[in-house]
């Protein structure tokens, strides 16, 4: 017979392990929780889409070589609508922070320069955001 204290003790340490082995979805490049509800969340197509929580994982996943993508799929900063990552600027030290600190902002091209007015920063495209570059953000 098992005493009632080592029942307890097993009884709670299998309550707190499978609350602690409940898989939350995580940035495939830094392993950061992602919240589905951020408009940070950028993902890279290709055969199997990732989630990376932020511009910033996503590129430098993709410039490592970690990550092949047939394109970047990103939330727009002003509308938060989904954009392809050829259609937006990404805006480079800015004022504005992402989730993880300094980020490639993604805004719409026709409101680029009234960010950077406002925010500071230089706007790039997809192509100029280099290893280099994203880097240079931390």
């Amino acid at each position: 017979m098992i005493p009632r204290r080592r029942f307890i003790a097993v009884i709670a340490t299998c309550a707190v392990s499978s609350v602690a082995c409940k898989r939350e979805p995580r940035c495939a490049h830094c392993g950061m929780k992602l919240d589905p509800t951020s408009s940070w969340t950028t993902e890279l197509r290709g055969g199997s889409p990732e989630k990376y929580d932020t511009p910033r994982c996503a590129l430098t996943a993709w410039r490592r070589g970690r990550a092949s993508t047939t394109g970047v799929k990103v939330v727009e900063y002003y509308d938060r609508a989904p954009r392809d990552g050829a259609e937006v600027s990404f805006v480079v030290g800015s004022d504005v922070l992402g989730p993880m600190g300094p980020d490639a902002v993604p805004v719409a091209k026709d409101r680029a320069d009234r960010f950077v007015k406002d925010h500071g920063g230089r706007k790039l495209g997809l192509d100029d955001l280099t290893l280099h570059v994203l880097e240079e953000l931390k």
